[in-house]
């Protein structure tokens, strides 16, 4: 039988907004209206393949007036709309929501510069996930192969409120099994370095210094992952969210000549800045899982 996870509401914040002017700008159906509620509260990617997903999550009670904006460490925990939409009882909802999860980006042809010395590495065009993938993903995964769940899940279900944290505890081996179950694969580990710096040499996806919260590291005070969601101020320059923090990602990238170890990227939510950025690496045998690991998608073009 299949299972479906609950979130416990929790109204962490006053009112700052009004959830009749959000309904009315939904109904308003306008250019106009849609622009205003991504800047009012859709905080993650927004593109014109999302826009029924969008207007049905913006229609539905799903925290938005009280949705907290991540700028004053420590944080605490951090429940997003989409968070409570993927534990929705109606089942469109749940997909709306996993539709905004599964949305990817064009990276295109160009010159990535690779590690601390910038090696410049020319590039072809493919395509990224926008966010690591998540907890919700990987259980429509787990739930459709009958893949073996992750350590930290209890009967095959992951933590409750926890839909839109990036899934952990994964090998390599599962990454791939999932990529190839979506028709992906895993980046590799120059791709990777590509979409998170961009097309210069960038120590993180903003720019060169830390002038706020844009990412989950341990200064940020979590202590523990965050939905995937969060971070709109600290998107790579092709819009991929949480690139560095939150969790290292597997990459296709062997470390060692017989390839029983792969190159993970970008840090986690454990380590500090000077340990999550563009350029930060790791290495883990393939069947090796951890509590800060996870992964994302690639795609050819």
């Amino acid at each position: 039988m299949e299972r479906t996870n609950s979130v416990t509401r929790k109204n962490i914040l006053n009112i700052t907004k009004s959830s009749t002017s959000r309904i009315a700008l939904v109904e308003s159906n306008t250019p106009d209206a849609i622009q205003k509620l991504c800047r009012d509260y859709w905080t993650w990617h927004f593109g014109e393949s999302l826009s029924d997903a969008a207007r049905l999550l913006l229609s539905t009670d799903l925290g938005w007036e009280t949705m907290p904006q991540l700028t004053t460490p420590p944080v605490g925990e951090v429940i997003s709309p989409i968070g409570y939409a993927l534990a929705h009882e109606d089942e469109d909802i749940r997909d709306a929501a996993l539709k905004v999860l599964d949305v990817s980006v064009d990276i295109p042809d160009g010159i990535a510069y690779i590690g601390e010395e910038s090696a410049p590495l020319e590039i072809d065009g493919f395509r990224m996930a926008v966010y690591p993938v998540t907890n919700a993903q990987y259980q429509r995964f787990v739930q459709d192969t009958g893949h073996t769940p992750p350590q930290d899940w209890t009967d095959g279900i992951y933590t409750e409120n926890r839909g839109d944290h990036p899934v952990v505890w994964v090998t390599c081996e599962d990454a791939e099994a999932y990529a190839n179950y979506v028709a992906g694969r895993l980046p590799t580990f120059p791709e990777w370095q590509y979409a998170a710096r961009g097309a210069d040499d960038r120590l993180f996806p903003w720019g060169y210094e830390i002038d706020k919260p844009r990412c989950n590291t341990a200064e940020l005070g979590a202590g523990t992952t965050t939905p995937v969601v969060s971070f709109r101020d600290g998107i790579s320059p092709f819009g991929c969210y949480d690139t560095v923090g939150n969790v290292w990602e597997w990459t296709a990238t062997p470390y060692d000549d017989d390839g029983n170890f792969r190159v993970a990227c970008g840090g986690a939510w454990y380590y500090n800045h000077d340990d999550s950025t563009c350029i930060s690496y790791d290495f883990f045998s393939n069947g090796y899982a951890e509590f800060v690991i996870g992964f994302r998608v690639a795609y050819e073009v």
